[in-house]
């Protein structure tokens, strides 16, 4: 391609150009596919026809990889993070509330919020981690998102990490802090965290999706890593 600012031939990656040091689609003065001066009212090339407005954002579905079972079973990787998808629809949590049995899956853990009021579980994080699992998954296919394959399993590391201790708060409540010189209300606030720590214990227990889901992103990464 060409620098729309002075006409140099840049590679099509490049962030700036080599030679005047803007951004290559910064200006309208040349065109970037033939390198022919233009002016900035033009919306192509009179010379090759391209068009010269700004494109919006493309995908080549031509540059897709074909999806090949064999090699998919043998990407140990990839299944673990499959295997950590579909997991996200088991029960991760049940909530024991006097007679009633509430089982949430990963998609419903801000409920937990309802029972524990320290809860840092939050919709627009935990949401980051099928993402995170999809792009890992889908980055073997598609070129344009494989550079970041890496990054995909970090992440999804990172928000089982917090998605852990998210829980581990929600069943442990915090004790407040007691003003110095009230023994006989430290005692009594003490043996009411006790209680309540009890109770959240009681309250909230872990379902089987929540281990499933656990294993199979640790060995998602662990297998990436040995891969690498």
């Amino acid at each position: 391609m060409y620098c729309r600012n002075c006409g140099n031939d840049v590679n099509e990656k490049a962030v700036a150009c080599p030679k005047c040091g803007c951004n290559p689609n910064s200006e309208k003065k040349f065109c970037p596919n033939c390198g022919v001066g233009t002016n900035e009212n033009q919306v192509i090339c009179t010379k090759c026809g391209v068009s010269l407005e700004k494109q919006a954002l493309s995908f080549d579905m031509s540059s897709l990889q074909k999806f090949d079972v064999n090699s998919f079973t043998k990407n140990k990787a990839s299944i673990a993070a499959l295997v950590a998808l579909l997991s996200c629809f088991l029960p991760w949590v049940k909530i024991n509330m006097f007679v009633m049995v509430q089982s949430l899956n990963f998609f419903d853990m801000t409920k937990i919020a309802e029972v524990a009021p320290n809860s840092i579980l939050y919709s627009f994080i935990l949401y980051l981690f099928p993402l995170s699992l999809i792009g890992f998954i889908a980055s073997d296919y598609v070129p344009q998102i494989s550079k970041y394959k890496n990054y995909f399993s970090i992440a999804s590391v990172a928000i089982m990490a917090y998605t852990l201790l998210g829980m581990y708060l929600a069943m442990h409540p915090s004790t407040p802090e007691v003003p110095e010189g009230s023994e006989q209300m430290g005692q009594m606030m003490n043996g009411m965290m006790a209680q309540a720590q009890e109770a959240a214990k009681n309250m909230i227990t872990i379902g089987f999706g929540f281990y499933v889901c656990l294993l199979a992103t640790i060995a998602s990464f662990v297998f990436y890593r040995m891969k690498k």
